[in-house]
């Protein structure tokens, strides 16, 4: 007869700190803000009473909130193709090692270690009107208060800041790529550009996938450059669902609506990272 095996309690002891603190601090404010878009709240944010759609219907009839949605997935995908795009650049001009190579990369890596918040100082002082750019352009522009200006001044900016921690993790992936497989294609007669294409990125993949990843999410939930450069302005031009929330919640006291907001721009990253595993299984090898 075979003897049954003690059940042994101390792995789960030790997960047992992660398990209440992702309960506490993750699913418990998750459901609390689903339970708050359907309720009514005080100014302490307690529930006072069943609201049923109220909110959720304000919000759909609003037509400031599909622009603001609209803003949100325009953002996303503006910094999305320039972020990604310009780091891929600068990290195969890396690939190669060179004298003054470790120089190009801290550089092109310095953004990384600057806080958005300050980042976003020092741009704001560059496009102000009495700024560095109009100095030096000689004009008088308002570049952060002109309704079709602002947006892309907004994008230039989060695209600076999000490009450095793209660069690394390219360059470390395009610098896995064996030596041997690329000495090879050389003596086959590739060029860079189709060493590149045809072998680099696709070895690279798990990287490229990650990185897509990561700049579509951090894209969305892009917040200080917004506060800081223009303030949601002018006419909302720069207003993400993301910086709508905090509008609501913390400037005009709509709890409410804030909470529905949240779930909405839950639901855009969920479906934005599923459709990118979906791809993950035709174009990621991990081999």
């Amino acid at each position: 007869m075979k003897k049954k095996s003690k059940f042994d309690v101390f792995p789960y002891l030790l997960i047992l700190p992660v398990v209440i603190s992702s309960v506490v601090f993750n699913f418990g404010p998750f459901f609390k803000t689903i339970i708050s878009s359907v309720t009514f709240t005080d100014i302490y944010g307690n529930w006072t009473g069943f609201a049923g759609d109220t909110f959720w219907s304000m919000m759909f009839k609003n037509d400031e909130f599909w622009m603001i949605l609209w803003n949100t997935m325009k953002f996303a995908l503006a910094n999305f193709i320039g972020t990604f795009f310009m780091a891929m650049l600068l990290a195969l001009l890396s690939v190669k090692r060179t004298k003054l190579g470790k120089v190009y990369q801290m550089l092109y890596a310095l953004p990384v270690a600057i806080a958005s918040a300050i980042s976003s100082v020092i741009w704001k002082s560059f496009f102000s009107q009495n700024g560095i750019l109009n100095s030096w352009l000689g004009t008088n522009t308002s570049w952060l208060v002109d309704v079709d200006k602002s947006f892309w001044i907004v994008t230039i900016v989060t695209v600076w800041c999000h490009i450095a921690g793209s660069y690394i993790y390219l360059l470390a992936g395009f610098r896995g790529v064996s030596e041997d497989i690329q000495e090879a294609a050389i003596v086959d007669g590739a060029n860079g550009f189709v060493r590149a294409v045809k072998i680099m990125i696709p070895m690279a993949s798990p990287q490229i996938f990650f990185v897509l990843f990561v700049n579509i999410v951090n894209a969305i939930k892009t917040f200080t450059q917004i506060k800081l450069l223009t303030g949601g302005g002018p006419a909302k031009s720069t207003t993400t669902i993301m910086y709508d929330v905090y509008v609501r919640a913390i400037e005009l006291g709509e709890f409410e609506y804030a909470c529905c907001l949240s779930i909405v721009l839950f639901v855009l990253i969920f479906l934005v990272t599923r459709i990118q595993f979906i791809f993950e299984n035709k174009f990621v090898h991990y081999e």
